[in-house]
């Protein structure tokens, strides 16, 4: 029965306390509150209220997720291609499948004309970073038709970009790569494109490496070319690019070298300067490979070694602090003796994210490492086999929700469900 007294002198709760309240809460309840009042709407969606519920979040480590690519049907012809869930970053179920945002827009077929890709492209898609709850999704292998998103999955919002200026140069572009990320100064989202070409001068023989760099402001929607830059050394640049404060850093091997060479390549999307520069060839010749990632607000390099395994480990992962171009140790991680484990970043807390392949098994689960306790926890999380695997984390954000330029994902039945199930 309806207390008739309370009916008759309504609470009232100022708008500080109110605000205090929704900031607390998870995207999924704040979309849908945005129906009990204009004023309530108009809280929601304005900017402030955005970035300090983000803030709320990224400071508290509340509301955070892994979201881990997994193989559509392993027995089909195209074991390749794949989709992603979004799994709880404390039990570890999944909360949600993502699809791509071109799939539920418009119609799969139509929008994938329109946008010149295809279903099978869209499976392949790649996410090339994760920035305070946005996603940067585009092809697997990024051509200049490749259409480039940023999504907002929890509030089934996403933008697509223009398309990147043409570099008018006599030459063959063999290799794009892109970063996606934060510039706390300039408190702005960019995507950095590296393009790879093979320049021939006239009057010289050699092919000659050149990179083109563009790079998307998100606060203007617009791309910016910057001077192509030749280099003296021929590459291979790895896909994982590492973000941090706003300069995006890719590991790149020299593939025309005799013994393994890497080198650091970095571009500062502030001052739009390029560096690059050797890794010491005591870190970069190892067998179990090298990989870059960002570790306690710094750049690292996580250099892996099964070669130098005693009888009661599995190998071992030396962790390199990036300072003023150099390297410093910062700690050695034992690997179990039982399988085969692949580093694949870090959480929030900065527990190691690792791909373990039992000896026994042919199925890659996603596992977590904490280097003070040294365990090994295990998840049931499945991994592709046939691609390389993806796992990001993810921090649920109303980032996009007061934006203009933004495309909704109008499929009815996802909306309603919302980030949980």
């Amino acid at each position: 029965m309806v207390n008739k007294s309370w009916k008759s002198n309504p609470v009232f709760i100022s708008e500080e306390i109110l605000i205090e309240i929704l900031l607390r809460l998870p995207v999924k309840s704040l979309i849908r509150f945005r129906c009990v009042s204009k004023s309530w709407r108009d809280v929601i969606r304005s900017s402030s209220f955005i970035s300090n519920h983000l803030s709320r979040n990224m400071t508290r480590y509340s509301n955070r997720y892994l979201i881990a690519n997994y193989p559509v049907d392993p027995s089909t012809v195209e074991p390749d291609l794949c989709q992603y869930n979004l799994y709880c970053s404390e039990t570890f179920e999944r909360c949600l499948k993502l699809e791509h945002p071109l799939w539920t827009t418009i119609g799969r077929f139509e929008q994938c004309l329109r946008l010149r890709c295809t279903l099978s492209t869209a499976s392949r898609c790649v996410i090339y970073g994760s920035s305070n709850g946005l996603l940067c999704i585009s092809d697997s292998d990024v051509v200049t038709q490749s259409p480039i998103c940023i999504w907002n999955p929890s509030i089934r919002k996403f933008r697509i970009l223009p398309q990147p200026t043409l570099y008018h140069l006599d030459h063959y572009c063999f290799d794009t790569v892109l970063s996606f990320g934060f510039h706390p100064v300039l408190k702005d989202y960019k995507v950095v494109m590296l393009q790879c070409f093979d320049v021939v001068e006239e009057g010289d023989l050699d092919v000659k490496i050149a990179l083109g760099v563009q790079v998307y402001t998100f606060s203007t929607n617009s791309w910016k070319m910057n001077e192509v830059m030749r280099l003296d050394w021929d590459w291979k640049p790895c896909a994982k690019c590492a973000v941090l404060n706003g300069v995006s850093y890719w590991l790149a091997e020299e593939v025309s070298a005799e013994a393994s060479v890497f080198r650091i390549l970095s571009f500062d999307t502030g001052n739009e300067e390029f560096e690059h520069f050797r890794v010491p060839e005591a870190i970069a010749n190892v067998d179990g490979g090298l990989y870059i990632e960002v570790y306690k607000d710094s750049i690292c390099l996580l250099e892996v070694d099964y070669c130098s395994c005693e009888d009661d480990d599995g190998g071992h992962i030396y962790v390199w602090l990036l300072r003023e171009q150099s390297f410093n140790l910062l700690q050695t991680i034992v690997l179990p003796s039982s399988g085969t484990c692949i580093p694949l970043g870090f959480t929030t807390d900065n527990q190691l994210l690792v791909e373990v392949l039992e000896d026994d098994d042919d199925r890659y689960q996603l596992a977590l490492f904490v280097p003070e306790s040294k365990q090994l926890n295990r998840t049931p999380i499945l991994l592709p086999v046939h691609t390389r695997s993806q796992v990001n984390t993810y921090n649920e954000s109303l980032v996009l929700l007061d934006d203009e330029r933004v495309i909704n994902c109008l499929d009815p039945r996802e909306y309603c469900e919302g980030l949980y199930p």
